[in-house]
């Protein structure tokens, strides 16, 4: 395999903030209509007052940024998974977040790299983090003279 495409502590950044249509229709695609993200009046009884954005829909900007590292590398690649997801703070509809994606690690000889996410609110306080694992399937072509 040729020289994997990947440098470590190269960050890639993506900031949404999160609507309330978003959430309606994440609730919709995959079903979780749970009252804490579609239920202003149970949520005011709740100690965070309002309705979240679910986790899940929070942890998917991953995704999206670690495919950002997977494209700009030029190389072919699949996700291996996830490691350490946590939720540290509520995301409520209106908050916008940040995520971060930085490469920590590059296995030439596997062809696998292990990334960084962490995912900041607008006060900078961290809402989400994991760990991400990608593999190359396809090294970048040689280019021929």
């Amino acid at each position: 395999m040729s020289a994997l495409h990947f440098k470590i502590g190269k960050e890639y950044t993506l900031t949404k903030t999160f609507s309330e249509s978003d959430v309606y229709l994440f609730a919709g695609i995959i079903g979780d209509f749970f009252p804490a993200h579609v239920n202003e009046e149970y949520c005011k009884r709740m100690p965070y007052g309002t309705r979240l954005v679910h986790g899940c829909l929070t942890f998917s900007l991953c995704s999206t940024v670690s495919g950002m590292a997977g494209v700009d590398s030029g190389h072919e690649i699949v996700a291996m998974g996830y490691d350490e997801i946590r939720f540290w703070k509520p995301v409520r509809i209106g908050d916008t977040v940040t995520a971060t994606y930085r490469i920590i690690e590059v296995n030439e000889e596997k062809g696998k790299t292990t990334g960084e996410c962490v995912m900041t609110n607008q006060f900078g306080e961290k809402v989400c983090s994991c760990r991400h694992y990608m593999k190359v399937i396809q090294p970048i072509a040689e280019v021929s003279q």
